[in-house]
């Protein structure tokens, strides 16, 4: 990790700021251009390898290999149109055009498999013999520990920066090092008369690089579409909020992500106060956020005590049933306090319902600080 870290420095001067389009680039660049190296290095020798011993899987496991050639110059076009600044058609940059990368590696995955699927079952169908050595499996350990290497590599930058495009490509060297692995028992397999097992391991690698694959577009698409945040951020920027003085409470929090780029929006309980006041809290709580989160914040400034209950009642209701173990609530009431009956499995004992009170209250009280929040389980079910 050491090394890790001062390669970083050598090669990213700037790289503590990583909320900059340019220095996000930068890491995408390093990490892609490693990629490629060690990727074109791995698959001629697994390549040649293949055609000297006439081993499918070996050969499907060099073309993976080649595969993680191209979805790294995938990543470094990702990142060099990321980069760009908002324009007139694009007003909140240009980030995810990341996850339109990860989208693209994780169809080329698919399609590689698919293909390897056919290979493999054609050889099961009509067996061909195939050579193999104990330098081979050596040599193949050998490229198992690379990738296992680039994989951690690509990890750490990418959970640096929080990239999806790095971090589908640190997926993309640890299934090749997996792949490896089977090649390797293939291989030895072979060497001792069983040779269905090479073209049996073709069929698994295939399949999990088509595993791996949808996985990935599934998570890309979901950023692409505009995945919730998660409840810890949103957390945050309620409790970032109320940390300012003269705010009440803080609710309706959206963040949309734009991959570099990200925008807050909440609505902001304050007391009786002219609206010069009100808009000096306003701009405190968009600096506090933007300096802890590197978000850009619009805040909506409403009256202390003047809630929408009906609204309220809503929001309270989705927070208590978006916990598994409640079957229901009804009966919310707003006045000083809150107050509501919760259904949960009749089987459930009293420890474990206290504590689920206890949660549910306690999320609720994030939200409505200026309330007492009363719940009264009901056994359903």
């Amino acid at each position: 990790m050491v090394e890790m870290n001062f390669l970083i420095m050598k090669i990213i001067p700037d790289y503590g700021d990583v909320s900059k389009p340019e220095v996000r680039a930068k890491y995408g660049y390093l990490e892609g251009w490693v990629s490629i190296v060690g990727n074109t290095v791995l698959f001629a020798v697994k390549f040649i390898i293949g055609i000297m011993i006439n081993s499918i899987c070996l050969i499907a496991d060099s073309v993976h290999s080649f595969s993680d050639v191209w979805t790294s110059c995938v990543v470094i076009i990702g990142f060099k149109f990321s980069k760009k600044p908002p324009d007139e058609k694009h007003p909140f940059g240009h980030g995810r055009v990341e996850f339109i990368a990860a989208l693209i590696i994780a169809v080329s995955l698919i399609i590689v498999g698919a293909e390897f699927v056919y290979q493999s079952v054609e050889r099961i169908l009509h067996p061909v013999p195939v050579k193999g050595s104990f330098f081979v499996v050596f040599l193949l350990f050998f490229f198992v520990i690379i990738k296992e290497a680039m994989t951690r590599f690509s990890v750490v930058l990418g959970k640096r920066i929080d990239s999806p495009a790095l971090i589908a490509d640190a997926w993309h060297h640890r299934t090749d090092a997996f792949t490896t692995v089977l090649v390797m028992i293939a291989i030895l397999g072979n060497m001792y008369n069983y040779p269905v097992l090479d073209s049996f391991f073709g069929v698994v690698i295939a399949g999990l690089v088509i595993y791996v694959g949808i996985n990935l577009a599934k998570k890309s698409a979901d950023k692409i579409i505009g995945l919730a945040p998660s409840p810890e951020l949103l957390d945050r920027v309620k409790r970032l909020a109320g940390d300012v003085e003269g705010v009440k409470g803080a609710h309706d929090v959206i963040v949309h992500d734009y991959g570099t780029f990200k925008v807050a929006s909440l609505h902001l309980e304050v007391g009786d106060m002219d609206i010069k006041d009100a808009h000096t809290i306003a701009s405190a709580v968009e600096k506090k956020i933007k300096k802890e989160t590197g978000m850009s914040t619009i805040v909506h400034i409403e009256p202390w005590g003047q809630v929408d209950k009906e609204k309220m009642k809503k929001i309270i209701r989705k927070i208590v049933e978006e916990n598994k173990k409640v079957f229901s609530c009804h009966g919310i009431k707003i006045s000083n306090s809150i107050n509501m009956h919760v259904v949960v499995d009749k089987k459930m004992n009293v420890e474990e319902s206290h504590k689920l009170s206890h949660k549910i209250e306690s999320s609720i009280q994030k939200m409505y600080k200026k309330y007492k929040v009363h719940i009264h389980i009901e056994p359903g079910g």
